[in-house]
């Protein structure tokens, strides 16, 4: 069965107990959740490679951040 980005970043959100958060702070630098995510979406082709090696006027962290708010799996405020 194929799985979808909704998925596959569900999970890794379940797997860092991170599921209910809201934006603020979810998607922090050198975090292993966010390595996790970057990870995925690197590896998925769904992240554009100017925001990947932050040549574009948004960074990877608010890229992230940003899918996780469209998927619906975070909230925009708590």
């Amino acid at each position: 069965m194929f799985r979808g980005e909704y998925e596959e970043v569900k999970e890794i959100l379940i797997k860092h107990d991170a599921l209910d958060l809201d934006l603020d702070g979810i998607v922090e630098l050198g975090t292993e959740l966010y390595e996790d995510l970057y990870g995925y979406y690197m590896e998925s082709g769904e992240m554009p490679y100017d925001v990947m090696k932050a040549r574009a006027d948004v960074m990877p962290d608010e890229w992230i951040a940003d899918r996780l708010y469209d998927l619906k799996l975070i909230k925009e405020e708590a």
